[in-house]
């Protein structure tokens, strides 16, 4: 169990780190395009591309960290009315559900990356297969860190108290 708490938590701030990357550049080149376009009349070659390419990555990442982190949007009313191994079993059972719709995604992103990944992503003529590869990568991390939170769940090494992150 040890392993996987260093794992998850090691994934997570590697993840986290690179989405602070992904969202500065996306940030910056934003701010820098809106600059370019109303101050000087001009742009950069393929500039909304990166930023819709940065956005991508960042929400395909982003969703399967907050799976890790306990934040995603949940309505936990009934659930918290629950003695402690039924909110368990609810949230085991929830994790395993959202970890079957991610691999259902992967599946079918697979063949929908074979039919179309091949094609040229204009203006900068690399595979749009690069850009399509966002949707397994958080798809099957997602997939990961749901396996994570079920085996930690069970081994009495996630707490069930509070299962979802709570609205301010």
């Amino acid at each position: 169990m040890d392993q996987i708490v260093k794992l998850d938590k090691l994934l997570v701030r590697w993840l986290e780190r690179l989405l602070i990357v992904l969202f500065v550049f996306f940030l910056v080149l934003v701010c820098l395009l809106v600059v370019l376009r109303y101050v000087f009349a001009t742009s950069i070659n393929g500039g909304n591309e990166m930023v819709t390419i940065a956005f991508l990555f960042t929400s395909a990442i982003g969703g399967a960290v907050g799976i890790s982190r306990h934040e995603h949007t949940a309505i936990t009313f009934f659930i918290d009315k629950l003695p402690t191994m039924g909110k368990m079993w609810i949230y085991v059972a929830g994790l395993a559900l959202v970890a079957v719709v991610n691999a259902f995604m992967v599946y079918y992103s697979i063949s929908w990356i074979q039919a179309a990944g091949r094609f040229p992503w204009q203006p900068f003529g690399f595979p749009q297969g690069f850009v399509h590869l966002a949707i397994p990568l958080g798809c099957g991390l997602a997939i990961l860190f749901c396996f994570a939170k079920i085996a930690l769940t069970l081994g009495g090494r996630e707490k069930v108290d509070v299962l979802w992150l709570p609205e301010d």
